[in-house]
């Protein structure tokens, strides 16, 4: 929805919703992978074997996300002569076997058997049908699957199967999971020399340049944030912050940006204060980090350049050398947002 075509004030509720919940920022990292999925996918047909990437990251990191952003660009179509797929993406099943995977990309194409037959005949079909729908590339999501059923028998298969479905197809293909995916490429040196291009799509750091990366991202999401106020996100106060509850992984911002925008709108509010942030994080984030402070609970903390330390009580941001600390009681969120 373009921002351009309304005030936000016009808007309704659900259509400034709509907006927070599909706010999608390409950052510097994240252009270097795309151009690179995207020279996989139009250079490929140059050259004897397609060029294929691997991409891993921890959970949370955006992979997923970004892989989604890559293919609403190649939607699939229905033509006169049959549905063309562009960019063919599934997540790998559990339990992940190369039948379940052959069977879900069976599906995916719209082969009305794709649960019938031997892992051969699938394959076979498979084949076919990617031909016949002109799939130009394929993400495999979720690699790590594999590596969960902890089998090196496993690992074997599923490396030569894929080694063999490239030669077969002639089609590149980029695969995702977390960092320890990449052990499959031990079983299959010729696999592991076709994906020679790897990408690591990590967290946030603050320490590598001070929180810049970090704080412009930040900006750029308020830039488009349907609110008429500024929430300042980016400032180094309130960048810490949400450092420091998200240890720099981009689905806790979100998280916390996206739940504390509806309570927001929901409360007429037109930013984003201490007190809407403060109960987003108890509400959605405290539960995976329950070691953690609310360090949006109070306008009253210190933020300090020193080396991070606990020896007197503060709070240790991640891995950086800034610390927050606060110089009041804690409270509830909800006691807060309430006030």
């Amino acid at each position: 929805m373009p921002r351009n075509r309304k005030p936000f004030s016009a808007l309704t509720f659900s259509e400034r919703l709509y907006i927070v919940n599909n706010i999608y920022i390409v950052y510097p990292r994240c252009k270097e992978i795309l151009t690179a999925i995207d020279d996989c996918h139009h250079l490929s047909n140059l050259k004897d074997e397609p060029d294929c990437l691997f991409l891993n990251g921890a959970t949370g990191a955006g992979k997923t996300t970004l892989i989604k952003s890559y293919q609403q660009d190649y939607p699939r179509r229905e033509t006169a002569d049959g549905t063309i797929v562009p960019v063919l993406s599934v997540t790998i099943p559990t339990p992940a076997t190369v039948k379940s995977v052959v069977t879900k990309l069976l599906w995916e194409l719209g082969d009305p058997a794709y649960d019938k037959g031997s892992t051969s005949s699938q394959t076979i079909r498979l084949i076919g049908l990617m031909k016949d729908c002109s799939v130009e590339l394929v993400f495999l999501d979720e690699f790590q699957h594999f590596i969960d059923r902890d089998s090196a028998k496993v690992l074997k298969t599923v490396s030569d199967w894929l080694k063999n479905l490239i030669l077969d197809t002639k089609v590149p293909m980029i695969l995702i999971g977390l960092p320890e995916a990449e052990t499959v490429f031990q079983f299959n040196p010729q696999l592991s020399r076709r994906f020679a291009t790897r990408y690591n799509l990590s967290p946030f750091s603050w320490s590598a340049d001070g929180g810049m990366e970090f704080r412009t991202f930040l900006h750029a999401v308020e830039t488009q944030l349907p609110l008429m106020e500024k929430s300042s996100l980016s400032s180094e106060e309130m960048a810490l912050r949400f450092y420091y509850a998200s240890d720099g992984i981009v689905a806790y911002v979100m998280k916390l940006i996206r739940y504390g925008s509806n309570l927001a709108l929901k409360q007429g509010q037109e930013k984003l204060d201490l007190n809407i942030l403060a109960y987003a994080f108890d509400k959605y984030v405290k539960a995976d980090k329950p070691t953690k402070q609310n360090p949006f609970l109070t306008n009253d903390w210190e933020v300090s350049r020193a080396e991070a330390s606990t020896s007197d009580g503060s709070v240790k941001v991640g891995v950086t050398n800034c610390r927050i600390k606060s110089k009041q009681k804690n409270r509830k969120a909800s006691e807060i947002l309430h006030q």
